[in-house]
């Protein structure tokens, strides 16, 4: 087995610590109005430094989606591989999705649409593979357990839950606004959204796990 020599594993934290600063900036300001010169204020490093490590922002911006998209990659897997029924699935999925959203700003986003459109296709391709496999595999949970309605098409359901989502993190559908929590208005769509693909069998059991 290999391991890391020293240098190595020092580059490799500092990378880390690159990327967990600039992502909490640029998330708080938005990825346009953090310069280089701010992050490498915060981090407390020459900017020489720092561009030795990224030589553009765009590198490193890129950096933060990877960061954010392996971290939400990593818990979702992890409820995945409980042994959990739908429900109790359903819950720990959309509690995670909901602090992972609750991290987002509209300046973020925006910024990211408008001046990164490169970096947003590659987060709405993450969306589009990993959450809708994951929301396809939750929702054939919930008919195999009959507690979803199965007269309905799954991938229209992803579709239409994936659409719905994105307007939600969309300012200039929404009229999500700085300094207002995403959170309450994605579990009031989530509640709405699984209201009508709750069969009968699936309403008794929620009723009697909250007695």
């Amino acid at each position: 087995m290999t391991t890391s020599s020293p240098p190595e594993r020092q580059t490799a934290r500092t990378r880390e610590r690159i990327v967990t600063t600039a992502l909490e900036q640029f998330l708080s300001a938005g990825f346009s109005i953090v310069t280089m010169d701010d992050l490498a204020r915060e981090l407390g490093m020459s900017k020489k430094t720092l561009y030795e490590h990224f030589p553009h922002k765009l590198d490193l911006l890129r950096a933060t989606t990877e960061l954010r998209n392996e971290a939400w990659r990593k818990e979702l897997s992890s409820i995945k591989a409980e042994r959990l029924d739908f429900f109790g699935r359903a819950r720990k999925t959309f509690a995670s999705i909901s602090r992972m959203y609750s991290r987002l700003t509209p300046a973020y986003l925006t910024d990211l649409r408008r001046n990164a459109p490169a970096v947003w296709a590659e987060i709405q391709a993450f969306r589009r593979d990993f959450v809708r496999q994951h929301m396809l595999d939750l929702l054939k949970q919930g008919v195999a357990q009959g507690v979803l309605r199965k007269d309905l098409d799954l991938d229209t359901l992803v579709r239409l839950y994936l659409t719905m989502t994105s307007a939600l993190l969309n300012p200039e559908v929404s009229g999500w606004v700085p300094g207002e929590p995403i959170s309450p208005l994605f579990e009031t769509f989530v509640r709405v959204y699984f209201e009508g693909l709750i069969t009968e069998s699936g309403r008794k059991h929620l009723k009697e796990s909250k007695s």
